[in-house]
């Protein structure tokens, strides 16, 4: 007989004490507080619209849950959600397929037993695909991780002993911290992981399928009213983490990788923005040091529709060799020969460095053709 003690996370834990007893000796001696027995036969389970915890073919009943209101059924949804998370950040997909029945069949194979947890996860849905209409004990990999929500049932007492004997791979019992009258009373608010080892659950402080997460972290994200920062951080660490020994990254979720790729040519576009409006605050600054406020402002209208990087940086040097203010502003807005170097302006004064071109090939109508500058000729 398994000695029972108070889990570190709530609950009560199997953790040690002789073997676990096989499928049929644990069914015989499951209780199932908070359950309805109702005399059902496979076809009326499998016609039936409400929440059946257990089926067993030899004595045709089913286990009705009694209580399947929104704080039962709240944490398989919110764990959904949770794990979604997880997957973008771990850059492949997560799959959780609820209530699923978990079925093991007699020797001429129709369903003997059926048990139903909350929530059943693979990690890795691309290799299998739960069969229709159950997972089958000895045909079917088992999920990853099972849920089972504890809010008015105790699993310790029915089910677990079975997931045991299967060969669940983990198990995580889920007490919620809003409370119920009918809660059995040896429970309380937390999170059990039980980890198959050696063939026997055993309780332990952190998931094995998801590494690095605490069962009280687990429990905390559960039953928040909003995802804190502390959460978001959890599932961050733990997807990445995931992702590492998967070789994916966030870049792998299609809409993860998607936004990322969007918010870095956004970021891309916006740099260089402001980039460009700096070199021309900083051209605005050398003329105006240079040059008559007059001339400085003038200067500064015709740059205002300038977005290029090298052309900018070519009237920089002008600024530089030029001495005179008009020559400058002529300089800029005649000269705009095709492919020729930036010529000198007939005003007295001008300098012109060689190889300056202010201009791509392409023809103009000064008339009616806005300038490389953003004006029109007049």
């Amino acid at each position: 007989m398994a000695t029972e003690h108070t889990g570190e996370y709530g609950g009560l834990a199997q953790v040690e004490g002789d073997a676990a007893p096989d499928s049929a000796e644990t069914a015989s001696a499951m209780e199932f507080p908070g359950c309805d027995p109702v005399p059902m036969t496979w076809e009326d389970v499998w016609a039936y619209d409400g929440r059946i915890e257990y089926w067993d073919r030899a004595s045709s009943t089913a286990q009705v849950l009694r209580d399947a209101g929104p704080v039962h059924e709240s944490p398989p949804h919110v764990l959904s959600e949770i794990l979604t998370r997880i997957s973008q950040e771990r850059g492949s997909r997560i799959r959780c397929y609820g209530a699923v029945y978990l079925m093991e069949r007699d020797g001429a194979g129709r369903p003997r037993r059926v048990m139903v947890a909350d929530q059943t996860i693979y990690l890795r849905p691309g290799r299998w695909k739960p069969s229709d209409p159950a997972i089958i004990r000895d045909e079917d990999p088992l999920p990853d991780v099972i849920l089972e929500e504890d809010h008015t049932t105790d699993v310790r007492r029915n089910k677990l002993g079975l997931y045991e004997s299967w060969g669940f791979p983990e198990v995580w019992v889920e007490t919620p911290d809003t409370p119920a009258p009918s809660r059995p009373r040896r429970l309380r608010p937390g999170l059990t992981i039980y980890r198959l080892d050696e063939g026997r659950f055993r309780v332990s402080a952190e998931s094995r399928a998801f590494p690095g997460w605490p069962a009280a972290r687990i429990h905390a994200s559960l039953n928040e009213t909003h995802m804190s920062p502390r959460t978001l951080a959890d599932l961050t660490r733990v997807g990445r983490r995931l992702g590492r020994q998967e070789g994916t990254t966030p870049d792998d979720d299609p809409q993860i990788g998607r936004h990322r790729r969007q918010a870095h040519g956004t970021g891309l576009r916006a740099g260089r923005a402001e980039g460009i409006a700096a070199q021309r605050a900083l051209l605005g600054r050398l003329a105006s040091r240079k040059f008559d406020p007059a001339t400085a402002e003038r200067l500064a209208e015709i740059l205002a529709g300038v977005d290029d990087a090298g052309l900018l940086a070519e009237v920089g040097g002008r600024i530089i060799d030029c001495d005179d203010g008009a020559a400058l502003l002529a300089d800029v807005l005649m000269h705009r020969a095709p492919a020729e170097p930036f010529r000198p302006s007939t005003v007295a004064g001008s300098r012109t460095p060689p190889g300056i071109a202010l201009d791509r090939p392409r023809a103009i109508d000064a008339s009616d053709e806005e300038d490389r500058f953003g004006r029109r000729g007049s």
